[in-house]
Protein backbone atom coordinates (compact mmCIF):
# COMPACT_ATOMS: atom_id res chain seq x y z
CA UNK A 1 0.00 0.00 0.00
CA UNK A 2 1.06 3.91 -0.67
CA UNK A 3 -0.57 6.78 -0.78
CA UNK A 4 -0.22 8.11 -4.67
CA UNK A 5 -2.66 10.81 -6.22
CA UNK A 6 -4.87 9.02 -4.41
CA UNK A 7 -4.32 7.84 -0.87
CA UNK A 8 -4.91 4.08 -0.32
CA UNK A 9 -8.23 2.21 1.05
CA UNK A 10 -5.85 1.28 4.86
CA UNK A 11 -5.13 5.07 4.79
CA UNK A 12 -8.60 6.57 4.68
CA UNK A 13 -10.08 3.50 6.65
CA UNK A 14 -7.73 4.12 9.57
CA UNK A 15 -8.64 7.97 8.98
CA UNK A 16 -12.60 7.15 9.21
CA UNK A 17 -12.50 4.81 11.87
CA UNK A 18 -10.71 7.43 14.28
CA UNK A 19 -13.35 10.12 13.55
CA UNK A 20 -16.76 7.66 13.81
CA UNK A 21 -14.79 6.31 17.10
CA UNK A 22 -14.73 10.39 17.89
CA UNK A 23 -18.30 10.93 16.95
CA UNK A 24 -19.77 7.84 18.61
CA UNK A 25 -17.44 7.59 21.59
CA UNK A 26 -16.72 3.69 20.73
CA UNK A 27 -13.76 2.23 21.51
CA UNK A 28 -14.30 -1.12 18.94
CA UNK A 29 -13.47 1.38 16.28
CA UNK A 30 -10.75 3.14 17.66
CA UNK A 31 -9.37 -0.51 18.27
CA UNK A 32 -9.57 -1.38 14.32
CA UNK A 33 -7.85 2.00 14.25
CA UNK A 34 -5.19 0.58 16.43
CA UNK A 35 -4.75 -2.59 14.55
CA UNK A 36 -4.41 -1.27 11.41
CA UNK A 37 -2.16 1.63 12.09
CA UNK A 38 0.00 -1.46 14.24
CA UNK A 39 0.34 -3.04 11.05
CA UNK A 40 1.56 -0.11 9.13
CA UNK A 41 4.32 0.23 12.18
CA UNK A 42 7.84 -0.53 10.11
CA UNK A 43 6.70 0.63 6.81
CA UNK A 44 5.69 4.33 8.94
CA UNK A 45 8.63 4.42 10.28
CA UNK A 46 10.80 3.38 7.90
CA UNK A 47 9.53 5.57 4.95
CA UNK A 48 6.35 7.68 6.09
CA UNK A 49 6.36 9.72 2.80
CA UNK A 50 5.05 6.60 1.16
CA UNK A 51 1.55 7.07 2.97
CA UNK A 52 0.75 10.85 3.92
CA UNK A 53 -2.28 10.20 4.44
CA UNK A 54 -1.50 7.02 7.48
CA UNK A 55 0.67 9.88 8.93
CA UNK A 56 -2.13 12.35 9.43
CA UNK A 57 -4.25 9.52 10.68
CA UNK A 58 -1.37 8.92 12.84
CA UNK A 59 -1.28 12.48 13.96
CA UNK A 60 -5.19 12.50 14.14
CA UNK A 61 -5.08 9.29 16.56
CA UNK A 62 -2.30 10.95 19.08
CA UNK A 63 -3.91 14.14 19.21
CA UNK A 64 -7.21 15.35 20.77
CA UNK A 65 -9.41 16.45 17.29
CA UNK A 66 -10.82 20.42 17.36
CA UNK A 67 -14.51 19.53 17.80
CA UNK A 68 -16.91 22.42 16.33
CA UNK A 69 -20.83 22.27 16.53
CA UNK A 70 -22.69 24.46 15.25
CA UNK A 71 -26.73 24.95 16.89
CA UNK A 72 -29.00 26.22 14.38
CA UNK A 73 -31.20 25.52 11.76
CA UNK A 74 -29.58 23.91 8.71
CA UNK A 75 -31.23 25.98 6.61
CA UNK A 76 -30.58 29.42 8.30
CA UNK A 77 -28.43 32.07 6.32
CA UNK A 78 -26.14 32.67 9.70
CA UNK A 79 -26.02 29.06 9.96
CA UNK A 80 -24.45 28.62 6.23
CA UNK A 81 -22.23 31.76 6.82
CA UNK A 82 -20.74 30.05 10.29
CA UNK A 83 -20.14 26.44 8.37
CA UNK A 84 -18.34 28.54 5.56
CA UNK A 85 -15.92 30.03 8.09
CA UNK A 86 -15.17 26.48 9.22
CA UNK A 87 -14.89 25.18 5.81
CA UNK A 88 -12.44 27.74 4.98
CA UNK A 89 -9.85 26.52 6.97
CA UNK A 90 -7.34 23.81 6.95
CA UNK A 91 -8.29 22.00 9.98
CA UNK A 92 -6.94 18.28 9.52
CA UNK A 93 -8.63 15.93 12.07
CA UNK A 94 -11.58 18.71 13.06
CA UNK A 95 -15.33 17.17 14.04
CA UNK A 96 -17.41 18.97 12.78
CA UNK A 97 -21.77 18.38 14.15
CA UNK A 98 -25.30 20.01 13.48
CA UNK A 99 -26.90 20.60 15.89
CA UNK A 100 -30.09 21.76 15.18
CA UNK A 101 -32.79 20.90 17.91
CA UNK A 102 -34.10 18.31 15.24
CA UNK A 103 -33.49 15.18 17.61
CA UNK A 104 -32.79 13.14 14.62
CA UNK A 105 -29.88 11.62 13.53
CA UNK A 106 -27.42 9.11 15.25
CA UNK A 107 -25.20 11.76 16.76
CA UNK A 108 -28.38 12.52 18.42
CA UNK A 109 -29.17 9.03 19.79
CA UNK A 110 -25.52 9.03 21.51
CA UNK A 111 -24.94 12.13 22.33
CA UNK A 112 -28.83 14.21 22.81
CA UNK A 113 -28.33 15.21 26.28
CA UNK A 114 -25.03 17.14 25.75
CA UNK A 115 -26.29 18.65 22.40
CA UNK A 116 -29.65 19.88 23.74
CA UNK A 117 -27.40 22.47 25.51
CA UNK A 118 -26.05 23.73 22.56
CA UNK A 119 -28.43 26.38 21.65
CA UNK A 120 -28.56 29.74 19.34
CA UNK A 121 -27.14 33.00 20.82
CA UNK A 122 -30.01 35.75 21.79
CA UNK A 123 -31.79 33.58 18.53
CA UNK A 124 -28.85 33.48 16.60
CA UNK A 125 -27.00 30.28 15.37
CA UNK A 126 -24.09 29.71 17.65
CA UNK A 127 -20.39 27.90 16.93
CA UNK A 128 -18.84 26.10 19.65
CA UNK A 129 -15.40 25.67 19.80
CA UNK A 130 -13.76 22.89 21.94
CA UNK A 131 -10.60 21.17 22.50
CA UNK A 132 -9.31 18.59 25.09
CA UNK A 133 -12.81 17.87 26.46
CA UNK A 134 -13.21 22.12 27.23
CA UNK A 135 -15.49 23.98 25.22
CA UNK A 136 -14.92 28.02 24.76
CA UNK A 137 -17.90 30.20 25.17
CA UNK A 138 -20.13 30.68 21.80
CA UNK A 139 -20.11 33.20 19.18
CA UNK A 140 -22.18 33.98 16.73
CA UNK A 141 -20.29 36.02 14.39
CA UNK A 142 -17.94 34.33 11.73
CA UNK A 143 -15.25 36.66 12.65
CA UNK A 144 -15.46 35.64 15.87
CA UNK A 145 -15.41 31.96 14.68
CA UNK A 146 -12.19 32.34 12.61
CA UNK A 147 -10.47 33.58 15.65
CA UNK A 148 -11.33 30.70 17.82
CA UNK A 149 -10.59 28.13 14.88
CA UNK A 150 -7.14 29.49 14.03
CA UNK A 151 -5.71 29.91 18.00
CA UNK A 152 -4.12 27.20 18.57
CA UNK A 153 -4.30 26.03 14.65
CA UNK A 154 -1.33 27.85 13.39
CA UNK A 155 -4.25 30.85 11.44
CA UNK A 156 -4.16 28.19 8.31
CA UNK A 157 -6.90 29.68 5.86
CA UNK A 158 -7.52 28.05 2.28
CA UNK A 159 -7.69 30.52 -0.26
CA UNK A 160 -9.61 29.94 -3.52
CA UNK A 161 -7.47 28.22 -5.16
CA UNK A 162 -6.85 25.47 -2.23
CA UNK A 163 -3.57 27.30 -0.95
CA UNK A 164 -3.38 28.46 2.38
CA UNK A 165 -2.28 31.69 3.70
CA UNK A 166 -1.75 33.08 7.34
CA UNK A 167 -4.45 35.24 8.56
Amino acid sequence: DQDGAEPCGNSVAVHNLIRLAAYLDRQDLRDKATNTLSAFTERLNSIPIALPEMVSALMFYHNSPTQVFIAGPSDDRNTQLLLDEIRSRYLPGRLLALADGSGGGLLYRRHGDALARLRPVHGKPAAYVCRNFACRLPVTEPEELGASLDEGNGGEKSTEDGSSSKE
